[in-house]
């Protein structure tokens, strides 16, 4: 085993050498203690806490899915600087490319291993899954892919089987046959009230957000122009973009080629955002409409982001324009998000009466 600086390797194991990134297991142990703190708070409301690691199940695959397409649609500048040039060597992978590369396993759309993860996309697609989840399309989606790995989990079962009717005959014992359990599930047909586990989901969205940032670190991505500041970080030259690769405009060894940790900036904010969140949910929860505080999350995020994308380096912008994507994204969600909170709160559910409906779900 040896620890280098982005991943720990294995080394002669039976699948040869494996590399395990430091940025996967800090992303697992942000979902980890996230669910975790979830499952808490859903105990104090009297909600079945098992529901937590079940939407969490629901909510990764899409997550991921979406967080890999927001990249693809929205690639960095850095990848699509040589777009429109008539230079065979500049640059260009752009959704085009992505789509005519589609098999490409080492920069292509599903070569999530070489980077290029969006947290717009992750929260999209986990919110997809997690409202799959809840709703009442449960079932049929549990029973689908249920059958649909039945032979694996029939081969599998029968493999158990067999040595298990051979332990029984040779102490005596009665066997039986092997029977395929028909699928069940006691998850109500109805489907769950969505806004309290919302709530839920938006105070532990930022702690999440808070431990997921420290894989950007140990990436050297997601860091702003430079600063003369005393917490600015240096970027090596295999992780800088743009005009920062030029060396000897901004040298390596030169103490004022600093850059601003944004990724720094954005985990403070989120843990600050989840204390405060946290602290209005024990304490003012049913002074709220359900599904307040995911709108809350939304907005306060939204309003970090914003700011952030003045100072980052790597932005991404809509096709066909220098329109910076992201912030147009952060102000269509923070105005559709505020919008639909002062609205709610003068017709909503009181929050008592929907934690009720969903404590009997």
């Amino acid at each position: 085993m040896e620890f280098k600086d982005q991943y720990i390797l294995l080394q002669d194991t039976f699948l040869g050498d494996i590399q395990v990134r430091y940025y996967g297991i800090i992303i697992v142990t942000a979902m980890l203690v996230a669910a975790f703190v979830a499952a808490q708070l859903a105990q104090r409301r009297k909600l079945d806490p098992d529901h937590v690691w079940g939407g969490l199940t629901w909510a990764i695959f899409p997550g991921i899915i979406g967080a890999r397409l927001w990249f693809v649609i929205f690639p960095p500048i850095s990848l699509t600087v040589g777009c429109g040039s008539t230079d065979p060597g500049a640059i260009c992978k752009d959704f085009a490319w992505f789509m005519a590369n589609f098999s490409n396993l080492t920069d292509g759309p599903l070569a999530i291993w070489s980077g290029g993860l969006s947290i717009f996309g992750a929260v999209l697609g986990g919110l997809l899954g997690a409202w799959l989840y809840c709703s009442p399309y449960h079932n049929t989606v549990a029973k689908f892919f249920y059958y649909l790995f039945s032979p694996i989990t029939f081969v599998l079962g029968l493999i158990a089987w067999i040595p298990t009717i051979i332990f029984q005959r040779i102490r005596g014992q009665e066997t039986a046959g092997y029977r395929f359990e028909r699928f069940k599930t006691d998850f109500p047909d109805a489907g769950l009230p969505v806004g309290p586990w919302l709530d839920i989901a938006g105070v532990v969205l930022p702690l999440a957000q808070f431990i997921g940032r420290f894989a950007n670190a140990v990436n050297q991505e997601l860091y702003g122009i430079p600063t003369t500041l005393p917490w600015g970080i240096p970027i090596d030259t295999a992780h800088r973009v743009g005009e920062y690769t030029n060396l000897v405009e901004y040298p390596l060894t030169n103490p004022t080629t600093l850059f601003h940790p944004l990724f720094l900036y954005e985990g403070l904010w989120s843990l600050a955002a989840f204390f405060v969140l946290l602290n209005l949910y024990n304490r003012q929860y049913r002074k709220f409409v359900p599904g307040d505080f995911f709108l809350l999350y939304l907005m306060q995020y939204s309003f970090i982001r914003f700011l952030l994308e003045f100072l980052r380096v790597e932005i991404a912008t809509v096709p066909g324009t220098s329109l910076n994507s992201s912030q147009a994204f952060t102000v269509l969600v923070f105005v559709v998000a505020a919008v639909i909170f002062f609205y709610r709160r003068r017709n909503g559910v009181p929050a008592a009466q929907a934690e009720q409906e969903a404590a009997t779900a």
